[in-house]
């Protein structure tokens, strides 16, 4: 049965870092947006969101009719209602890693990577968030706090394999 690990949180929480982290651990290939969002940037010179999500959309919806187990290194905070569906149709058994980090905690890994522009929008994104978990807290399946987020990757690592042994995938 194909498993998809995945992670409810803002931009900049680190899903990028975690998604690393555990595809070298588990030997998972990795879904990442944000580099059909360079690609997009550097075909076309310039950054087209339009460009970006029927790309992004094409390229998940092909690897989800793979059923491939993979790490979808993307935040479901919006999309969780139509790609859920999707996945469940293929068999896949879902991990959610949700990131709820303090605003403060936030703000301050938006500046150490220089990013900016989210760092403008960082309420608005926060609260997509607060969204999603108000939806779906019940199938979060580890939560990374401020208290929690030094320890991230290995508590990630260490509840990750402890699911893939309930579901029975490795």
């Amino acid at each position: 049965m194909p498993i998809c690990i995945t992670f409810a949180g803002p931009v900049g929480s680190s899903k990028t870092p975690i998604a690393t982290y555990l595809s070298w651990n588990l030997g998972l290939p990795i879904f990442n947006n944000d580099s059909i969002r360079s690609e997009v940037a550097e075909d076309l010179g310039k950054y087209d969101v339009e460009v970006y999500k029927q790309r992004q959309k094409e390229r998940a919806m092909k690897l989800i009719e793979s059923g491939i187990s993979c790490i979808l290194d993307a935040s479901i905070d919006r999309s969780w209602p139509e790609v859920k569906p999707k996945l469940q149709e293929k068999g896949y058994k879902c991990f959610v890693i949700s990131l709820d980090l303090s605003r403060e905690l936030m703000e301050k890994l938006h500046k150490v990577k220089g990013y900016n522009e989210s760092l403008e929008r960082l309420d608005s994104i926060m609260a997509d968030h607060e969204k999603f978990l108000k939806q779906f807290k019940d199938e979060v399946n580890i939560s990374i706090t401020d208290e929690s987020f030094g320890q991230r990757l290995e508590l990630c690592l260490e509840a990750a394999r402890e699911w893939m042994k309930l579901v029975d995938v490795g």
